[in-house]
């Protein structure tokens, strides 16, 4: 087996066990619930609280049997050390849904909600059903980088606007708001600017941003996500963002489709937007049309347009070619 030594976070790391799927005869399943300050972890139904600092989480590992496998729900960023840390180290790591594992502590019927309850539960969650996650594949500095600018610019956007609605109908100070959201309007463009500084002489976002309807800011991200992430298959790519519909059927009754939301807010977002402005072109309102004819309102056609969307950003990205708008179906 080769062992190489992972730079980015300082540790060795065995490919091989990731390769395999390799499993130690003392391996152990591990919870763990995240929090700024410390992180919760149990096992055996013991928990221990350790912090959330590289040095404890080191320390910690090291008595942890090689080949075990830690789950622990997703959290903005303070849940990248401890998953990272134990994917080098040679462990299968899941990061779940916060939702998921709610959903699965009100199933398990637990009388209350603690830190040492939620590390419990996502043991005992990931012991049962790991074999149905996708296992944790940590990104590279490059990646995580263009991922977070992408998320503090949507993010600068939405405050930007909510800061407008909400001091309109202060007249008095009209001067001094319009000078702070040109200050906004210029750091909007200056995070623009080095998103495309990450991803100059791109192929893929070149070819991507060829889509009708798609802007620089939506192939960004989609760029980011497919070159970051293995979907085998469009209906993967789509379900990554949520725009999967969820049946609701029983017996002879065919329930109303939803959403299953299941995936990236933001990527959805973006894709609803991008849908947005390409109804409005030759080339997507004969689709949007098709839509309404059908029957669907538009807020469901406008997501089966982001939906066709994402699927033509994956087959672009898959097999290497150019947006073609004769491809488009209209069903």
């Amino acid at each position: 087996m080769t062992v190489d030594y992972h730079k980015q976070t300082q540790v060795w790391y065995h490919p091989e066990l990731h390769k395999r799927g390799h499993y130690s005869m003392n391996a152990k399943y591990y919870g763990v619930d995240v929090s700024k300050d410390h992180l919760d972890v149990a096992c055996d139904g013991r928990v221990e609280r350790i912090e959330n600092k590289k040095s404890a989480i080191r320390t910690f590992i090291r008595k942890m049997p090689c080949g075990s496998i830690v789950g622990m729900e997703a959290t903005n960023t303070y849940h990248q050390e401890m998953a990272d840390l134990c994917f080098t180290a040679g462990m299968r790591v899941y990061v779940v849904n916060p939702r998921v594992t709610r959903h699965y502590r009100e199933v398990r019927s637990l009388r209350g909600h603690t830190d040492r309850l939620d590390a419990l539960t996502i043991s005992n969650f990931v012991e049962r059903e790991s074999d149905n996650l996708r296992a944790y594949e940590p990104l590279s500095v490059d990646q995580r980088r263009l991922r977070i600018l992408i998320k503090r610019r949507c993010k600068l956007v939405s405050v930007k606007v909510q800061f407008i609605q909400s001091m309109r109908e202060v007249k008095e100070v009209a001067r001094e708001l319009k000078a702070v959201v040109e200050r906004m309007d210029k750091l909007i463009k200056k995070i623009e600017t080095l998103i495309d500084m990450h991803l100059t002489d791109n192929q893929n976002r070149a070819r991507i941003a060829g889509i009708v309807g798609v802007g620089q800011v939506v192939s960004a991200a989609l760029t980011a996500d497919l070159e970051s992430g293995s979907f085998r298959s469009a209906d993967a790519f789509v379900a990554f963002y949520g725009l999967d519909p969820r049946p609701n059927d029983s017996g002879r009754s065919k329930g109303r489709r939803r959403l299953s939301k299941q995936g990236q807010r933001l990527g959805r977002t973006l894709l609803f937007n991008a849908a947005m402005s390409a109804v409005t072109s030759k080339v997507w309102s004969y689709a949007y049309k098709a839509c309404l004819d059908r029957g669907l309102t538009k807020i469901q056609s406008l997501i089966v347009i982001a939906r066709k969307i994402a699927r033509t950003a994956w087959s672009i990205y898959a097999h290497g070619t150019a947006f073609d708008p004769t491809r488009l179906s209209c069903a």
